[in-house]
């Protein structure tokens, strides 16, 4: 190894990523007298990722105001009335029921880390882990040669690109028809004003790629394209629910009966079935955890593009500009399976198999670009480090395709054994957690993690969700 930068802090920590999920924890970390925190991005920005980073103006979080305090000082409000006061204008509501944009969450997060590395509280590294390992102690290599050792590694790579649709496609998915990564939309890559733009994919992705396109000036047909054809459903405002889950979590086919049974008496009440779900919340990782890996298979497998739907909501300015573009006829959402692409003229014809049964339908695009989600399975990803590290037992791809394997935290390794000095924070937990990519979620699990490294528990953490109160 090239050059080596030793920790001798036997509390130091080494944060592989400065993303939401790493800056969070690296900042709840320095909360702890005595640790030594080192996060490593490659980037420019800290405590941006994807989700905050690769935004414009006026892409809204998809979680009220008051959803989004993380407990770190300033307070999000308190930044916002010092630095976009015009943002905690209320149309309905009070103020902790506003929607602000994620660029102003991504650039608070990011003024509060950059202030303690300016403190030299926070040691910050820019470079790109490209292996992970135990040789000598924990270790982590950079693309440029350098080794950054410490007693402690968490990975807090956040969402991954998302994965290419695997279609019978005539070439067209690796041409410049196709755009692989909806945030990599480039100027030079951008559809030209006039084109048809077909969106594989109907969530939260689409919605942003939409919204985007049409404030761009995009005036040809946009049509996204998804197995059932659900969009996102909106937010709304008012009323109170119970938790039926707060007990013992009940299998998977009693708790989707009553979780119907309860839409059905707050709506006979005048209660927003909204307020159903997000009441549940607390409990979502308890009753993930206490499912059969057959129950958890069978809720994928039937029910969780309805989950979604529901659970991963557009704000009510989102949800409107949505109805809009469909009503003028700029957009348009189709159910259906594609069946394969292939070229034709300079972009692609889809065939396209209606849900429910019909004939194809072909759809001439001149670009199509994947908004089918982050990725989650890492059984197939190819990135150095997790290569490294599969390779070596020490982390472990789940049975679903939604993460690796963990305990509290800790990674499993091929043994079964969660690890002492490994750790992962964020989406790649998902098996574990299910509910882990809002930022309620990744801030109980910076917390509990900060205070527990080296000592993996899921109860500790399972108190910290419990604790998330009611919520999107």
């Amino acid at each position: 190894m090239a050059s080596t930068i030793a920790n001798a802090n036997p509390r130091s920590v080494l944060i592989v990523g400065g993303g939401l999920s790493g800056a969070l924890l690296a900042l709840r970390a320095l909360e702890i007298p005595g640790n030594d925190v080192v996060l490593i991005e490659k980037g420019a920005a800290l405590g941006r990722g994807v989700a905050y980073g690769a935004c414009d103006h006026a892409h809204l979080l998809n979680v009220p105001l008051f959803r989004m305090e993380v407990g770190l000082s300033p307070s999000f409000e308190d930044w916002l009335r010092a630095n976009r006061p015009h943002e905690l204008v209320a149309d309905e509501g009070e103020v902790k029921d506003v929607f602000v944009t994620r660029r102003s969450f991504g650039e608070y997060v990011e003024a509060v880390a950059e202030r303690r590395v300016e403190e030299g509280r926070l040691k910050r590294v820019r470079g790109e882990a490209v292996e992970i390992g135990r040789d000598g102690g924990p270790y982590v290599l950079l693309r440029d040669g350098r080794v950054l050792r410490g007693e402690r590694v968490v990975l807090a790579t956040g969402n991954q690109a998302p994965k290419t649709p695997r279609l019978k496609d005539d070439g067209v998915l690796d041409s410049p028809i196709f755009i692989p990564d909806p945030w990599d939309l480039h100027k030079d890559r951008a559809p030209s004003p006039e084109q048809t733009v077909l969106l594989i994919g109907t969530g939260l992705t689409m919605v942003d790629v939409a919204l985007r396109l049409h404030r761009s000036g995009h005036a040809g047909p946009i049509v996204a394209v998804s197995r059932h054809g659900l969009p996102p459903q909106r937010h709304v405002h008012g009323g109170q629910w119970r938790n039926v889950f707060q007990n013992d979590p009940p299998p998977l086919r009693q708790a989707l009966k009553l979780l119907r049974a309860e839409a059905r008496e707050a709506a006979a009440q005048g209660v927003p079935w909204q307020r159903v779900i997000d009441a549940i919340r607390p409990s979502l990782a308890n009753i993930w955890i206490s499912w059969t890996l057959d129950d958890r298979r069978r809720f994928l497998r039937h029910c969780r593009t309805l989950w979604d739907v529901r659970r991963h909501r557009m704000a009510k300015p989102v949800a409107d500009q949505i109805d809009a573009l469909q009503a003028s006829g700029a957009l348009a959402i189709r159910a259906g399976r594609i069946a394969s692409l292939r070229r034709h003229g300079a972009g692609a014809l889809v065939t396209l198999r209606p849900r429910g049964g019909g004939e194809a339908v072909a759809i001439a695009a001149d670009v199509i670009i994947n908004c089918t989600g982050p990725r989650s399975s890492f059984d197939d990803l190819n990135e150095p480090a997790y290569m490294r590290l599969k390779e070596r037992g020490l982390m472990v791809p789940d049975e679903l395709g939604l993460g690796v394997k963990t305990f509290g935290c800790a990674l499993i390794d091929r043994y079964g054994m969660p690890s002492e000095w490994l750790y992962a924070i964020g989406p790649m937990t998902r098996p574990e957690w299910w509910e882990i990519t809002a930022v309620p979620e990744i801030s109980a699990q910076s917390h509990y993690l900060a205070k527990g490294l080296g000592q993996p528990s899921q109860t500790a953490l399972l108190r910290d969700f419990v604790d998330l109160g009611a919520g999107i």
